[in-house]
């Protein structure tokens, strides 16, 4: 029996960190009791609640691929923790003849042992639901004392104890850099391009998360500006999670919030973040929605990725990364003329309508479809056939051991395989349906030819048209521009 080990904590807590290797060794002794063989060790640090975490998606993929036979997990609250994803692991391994058998003796499907797990999957849903709330009215408890309970302190902060103090190196120093450039006349645009150039940490950065940035963004330049905890006053309780099983986020009511004005150093006066409060305010305005040029979201620099923006003022496309973060980001300073790139594909069209002109090898093309169509059909005609008969038998065989002819167990090895025999030949009837349908593709291709003589008497690209026929275009910092098509070649 290969069996994948699956073992997790909650936090990455001193405390906790034993117990991953307490819940190895447990598992490790129970295998080698059984004699099984232990295929790979899978471990997380993360809340139960959650679907997002590595160790359990690996387990899952691998599960999928067929490289184990059975999960072996302490109880089933290490899995999951949420009903919705107990029952989606619950399903994933029974669709791929995996076995779940868990060490506290609740669930063990080896032994067709798993009636209580719909009620073990909602008694642990519904302690994580408790302990969510005993955790949410700890924090406000302490929130109201005036400690700060976020996980990541504001950019220019550090927490000692709850306590918010100001840093010992340049971050506070930036915190005031961006209030003066926004006071002096600078857009957030400009002052984070400006930081990214100087290489000025981010706040990701700072806060070492995982998925840290080098660059600074407008969005961050915002949230700093607007964050009342730079003035001295601690604000909590601003946002919520939707539920106990999702990350997802929404902002409280102000009545509901926690605030306390004059509980910590400031790093900007109150009378200087007032100031920048209103300027905000006033710079607010209503705006039309940014027209969408021909090519938006269909040409991208193929240096960075990053789409391709239409500038009025040079009545061309440049690269988004370019004019976003400058040339410490991406050097591409091409400029994509629309005309001329509509040229082009119009261009393109009308030569691959000219080259479609041989009609006896269109029709060749079309009469080897046509001939693997009705073989196909007449394939499928014949397993249909086969499946209808074996049904046949299976009720025969049922009906003889009603009437006493042939004993039980005959009864169950017959027709065992016939179900083999049918899933085999279901299987053959899925592939002949693919291939069928993969011919209607190909037959559907062999209308190109009329609808590009249809093209190449427009004499400017539309949108649709676009969208028909270009997947994407992509540009070089040299001006070289790929254009990749929708279509492929019906002859090849």
């Amino acid at each position: 029996m290969r069996c994948a080990i699956y073992a997790r904590v909650s936090t990455e807590l001193d405390s906790q960190k034993t117990s991953i290797h307490n819940q190895i060794d447990l598992f490790t002794n129970y295998i080698a009791e059984k004699g099984w063989e232990i295929t790979k060790i899978y471990t997380d640090k993360q809340s139960g609640t959650k679907s997002n975490r590595p160790g359990l998606k690996a387990l899952i993929e691998d599960g999928k691929n067929g490289k184990f036979d059975v999960i072996l997990a302490k109880e089933l609250s290490r899995l999951a923790r949420s009903g919705q994803l107990s029952y989606k692991v619950r399903d994933i391994c029974l669709d791929h003849n995996i076995d779940i058998v868990c060490l506290d003796g609740s669930i063990n499907t080896l032994e067709k042992d798993d009636r209580n797990f719909g009620l073990y999957a909602w008694l642990y849903e519904n302690e994580s639901i408790s302990t969510s709330k005993r955790s949410k009215t700890a924090k406000k408890t302490k929130a109201r004392r005036g400690l700060f309970v976020g996980s990541n302190p504001p950019y220019g902060y550090y927490s000692d104890k709850g306590v918010l103090k100001v840093r010992a190196d340049e971050t506070p120093n930036v915190v005031k850099r961006i209030y003066n450039d926004y006071i002096e006349g600078q857009g957030m645009d400009s002052i984070a391009k400006q930081l990214s150039l100087e290489k000025v940490p981010t706040p990701s950065l700072i806060a070492n998360k995982s998925n840290a940035t080098v660059y600074w963004h407008a969005s961050s330049i915002k949230l700093i500006l607007s964050n009342q905890h730079y003035c001295g006053d601690l604000v909590q309780n601003r946002t919520e999670t939707v539920s106990v099983t999702k990350t997802k986020r929404k902002p409280v009511s102000k009545e509901d919030m926690i605030i306390l004005e004059g509980t910590h150093e400031a790093i900007i006066s109150r009378e200087v973040f007032q100031i920048v409060q209103t300027m905000l305010k006033n710079r607010m305005r209503t705006k039309t929605a940014p027209k969408k040029h021909l090519f938006t979201n269909v040409l991208y620099c193929s240096n960075c990725g990053k789409g391709m923006w239409y500038k009025q003022n040079q009545r061309g496309y440049r690269c988004g990364g370019n004019i976003k973060h400058g040339n410490i980001f991406c050097p591409n300073r091409t400029i994509v003329r629309e005309k001329e790139l509509k040229y082009a594909i119009l261009n393109d069209l009308n030569e691959l309508t000219n080259g479609f002109n041989t009609e006896d090898l269109l029709k060749q093309v079309e009469q080897k479809l046509n001939s693997k169509q009705r073989k196909l059909q007449n394939e499928l005609v014949q397993v249909e056939s086969k499946i209808n008969n074996w049904n046949d038998r299976n009720q025969k065989y049922f009906d003889s051991y009603c009437d006493g002819i042939i004993t039980h167990e005959q009864y169950e090895q017959y027709s065992k395989n016939n179900l083999e025999k049918i899933a085999q030949s279901e299987a053959v009837k899925a592939q002949i349906n693919i291939q069928l349908e993969e011919c209607k593709n190909q037959t559907f291709t062999m209308d190109l030819k009329s609808k590009l003589k249809e093209f190449a008497s427009i004499q400017d690209l539309t949108t649709k048209l676009l969208h028909s026929l270009v997947k994407k275009v992509t540009c070089t910092i040299d001006g070289n521009v790929n254009i990749h098509y929708t279509f492929v070649n019906p002859f090849q």
